[in-house]
């Protein structure tokens, strides 16, 4: 079943590259990524959520994919109202900020929230290299955010846009610094496999978010973009991740 999910979601990601090569009318490709950015994360929320009810109501790991599920759904969700805004208002661009915006910065608390909890179930002392390279990436990822937001601070005119922008800045570097910690807690082994593949997924879901915001700035990004495989495949990893875990926890 895992591996059937697996070539499915890569089978689905295939379009977005391919599109442009075969020179489909942007119009179906803007449509067909809008589409997968509503459906791969709305699946992979419900993996998490079906992975979790695997566990006792008292174990950690029920919350914690829980709350993966919850982030990945918020995220989501954010990406359902991006899409209804030029339904409602005649083909209009979504404006920013919007509430899809809230959808999408949700995720990044619930994931850290999820992190949180899986490192205390743990019962392990984080490893110094772990929290140096922890913030050393936070750090960097900062540095390349602020840059990147930098235009968008400048030209900002109202509370609203700078804060959501600040909230964003901050967001992916802390994600990305949480996902590094995670990884330094993490051995080998089949319990720790479908981990490294959710940290893969969030490494994808951030170097997409990077993109994303480069190419906003600059003002190169249409949707449909090859950056939208990076979303794609990260919340793919983590359907997956959380369909292995479920067949694992099952046997037991």
């Amino acid at each position: 079943m895992t591996g059937v999910v697996a070539i499915l979601w890569i089978i689905m990601c295939l379009p977005i590259g391919l599109f442009p090569l075969l020179n489909i009318n942007q119009e179906i490709l803007f449509s067909y990524s809008l589409l997968a950015q509503i459906i791969t994360p709305t699946v992979a929320a419900l993996c998490c959520y079906i992975t979790s009810v695997v566990f006792p109501k008292d174990d950690a790991m029920r919350r914690v994919w829980s709350l993966l599920g919850t982030g990945v759904l918020c995220w989501g969700i954010g990406a359902i109202l991006f899409a209804v805004y030029p339904l409602m208002h005649d083909g209009e661009e979504t404006p920013y900020p919007w509430y899809a915006d809230v959808g999408y910065l949700l995720m990044v608390p619930c994931v850290l929230a999820a992190f949180y909890v899986f490192k205390k179930s743990l019962h392990v002392d984080s490893p110094l290299w772990g929290r140096i390279s922890a913030v050393f990436f936070f750090l960097a990822a900062l540095a390349l955010s602020i840059a990147f937001n930098l235009s968008k601070f400048t030209d900002s005119n109202a509370v609203l846009p700078y804060l959501v922008t600040l909230l964003y800045t901050f967001g992916d570097p802390l994600l990305l610094g949480g996902t590094i910690f995670v990884a330094s807690l993490l051995a080998g082994g089949a319990v720790a496999r479908p981990w490294w593949l959710v940290l893969i997924g969030l490494i994808l879901y951030y170097a997409a978010d990077l993109s994303y915001t480069y190419l906003v700035v600059n003002e190169q990004y249409a949707t449909g973009d090859l950056i939208d495989v990076g979303w794609l495949l990260g919340f793919g990893c983590i359907a997956v991740a959380a369909l292995m875990t479920r067949s694992l926890f099952k046997e037991f």
